[in-house]
């Protein structure tokens, strides 16, 4: 009897492609809420409420970033276990307490409770979505979608905030961030769980080939970079979100301060550098599927690097739009390319733990890198901070050389 084999491989490949379309409506949606809340709602709730201090505010933030990457790789190992739609729902759901807890909270404590609660109940997210990239295949094209969601939701919610906070009370923002929180909800309900969305390794084939069973605590670690080529990746993994992290907390005061720039030119400066970003991304992504990481991570991370150490020379005129472009654009060809190395050697079986262990390193750096911007701002100079961030990724650029000239030796 001859079986049609094409029709099932059709309805899989379009059943992957409806699963990545949620996951980045899901990410899009999280992360309008995040960036609403980090850059403009919380903020002005701590000058609107009274006895609410700058320091508990910078508190909230550390146990949100704590909350979320803490939880990532316990998250990683859920999401092999249960699948997608059960870790992220209940994540989801958990982060939705934390905006309830920070509406109606006119407290430090529940300040900083809704941050962790929002943080560790949005740690799935990137698993998920690093993990489904993974298994897509086509890695530079499916991250660089992944990133574009993720951008995108960042930008939106600051700017429609923007519209909405002249209601003292912040009634109306918290309406439509738990609006979007719902709906973020709702969609991650909407992915498979175990059965239908993860591809489980066959229990019995190491029985069938002759095999001892290997214990958790052996399964666990493979995948993962190991000796030395391990040190470097780890290092790597941490070098390149150390970079952005330093120039978080400076940015803005830099702009301010040193060039005196009203915040209509910021705007127009994070725009401009924003958008070529994103241009770029979608065409990086496919040019890496085609041709390999190598020739676009090495020449991304080079041109990030350069153009990050003129950002204290340049003038503040057309050349400094330049040098941010140039910036964008080395960093439009580093995510794709990088995130497609690191997933060649993730297991298909482990995808989740392994992704959790990744994002938990990089994310170490984006929690490590603002203080170390903000003491570097204080204590060497403005300009300290955007030639450490430049130094960090030629760091990570002479770091990737062997790793992606030579990818197996990241493999255990």
């Amino acid at each position: 009897m001859r079986t049609d084999r094409s029709a099932p491989a059709g309805g899989r490949a379009a059943g992957r492609s409806r699963r990545y379309w949620i996951l980045l409506s899901v990410m899009a949606s999280v992360e309008f809420v995040k960036g609403a809340l980090l850059v403009s709602v919380l903020p002005a709730l701590t000058a609107r409420t009274p006895g609410m201090s700058v320091l508990a505010l910078g508190w909230a933030f550390a146990l949100q970033f704590v909350g979320d990457n803490a939880l990532r790789i316990p998250a990683g190992r859920w999401i092999d276990r249960f699948g997608y739609r059960a870790p992220l729902t209940l994540g989801l759901l958990l982060a939705a307490a934390g905006v309830a807890a920070l509406a109606w909270g006119r407290s430090a404590i529940l300040l900083m409770a809704g941050c962790f609660l929002l943080g560790a109940g949005t740690s799935p997210l990137w698993p998920c979505a690093a993990s489904f990239a993974s298994e897509k295949g086509g890695g530079g094209s499916a991250f660089s979608g992944v990133y574009l969601a993720s951008f995108a939701g960042t930008g939106l919610g600051p700017a429609a905030m923007g519209w909405m906070m002249k209601d003292a009370s912040l009634r109306g923002p918290f309406r439509l961030l738990f609006a979007v929180s719902a709906a973020a909800v709702l969609l991650a309900a909407a992915l498979p769980g175990k059965d239908r969305g993860r591809t489980p390794a066959p229990a019995g084939a190491a029985r069938a080939a002759g095999a001892a069973p290997r214990p958790a605590s052996a399964r666990a670690g493979e995948g993962a970079p190991a000796g030395a080529a391990g040190a470097i990746a780890y290092l790597a993994m941490f070098l390149m979100p150390f970079a952005i992290g330093l120039l978080t907390p400076v940015v803005t005061l830099y702009v301010r301060e040193v060039l005196g720039w009203p915040p209509s030119m910021f705007t127009a400066l994070l725009f401009f550098g924003g958008g070529t970003a994103l241009v770029l991304l979608p065409a990086a992504g496919k040019f890496a599927d085609r041709a390999g990481a190598a020739p676009f991570l090495l020449p991304g991370a080079a041109a990030a690097a350069a153009a990050t150490a003129l950002v204290p020379w340049t003038p503040p005129d057309a050349r400094l739009f330049a040098v941010v472009g140039a910036a964008a654009a080395g960093y439009a060809l580093l995510i794709p390319s990088w995130k497609q190395l690191l997933a060649g050697v993730v297991p298909g079986d482990r995808r989740g733990a392994v992704w959790g262990m990744y994002l938990a390193v990089e994310g170490s750096g984006f929690v490590v890198g603002p203080v170390a911007g903000g003491w570097l701002w204080e204590h060497a100079g403005p300009g300290a901070p955007f030639l450490a961030s430049a130094a960090a990724l030629a760091a990570f650029l002479l770091l990737c050389l062997p790793i992606s000239l030579r990818r197996k030796v990241m493999v255990r």
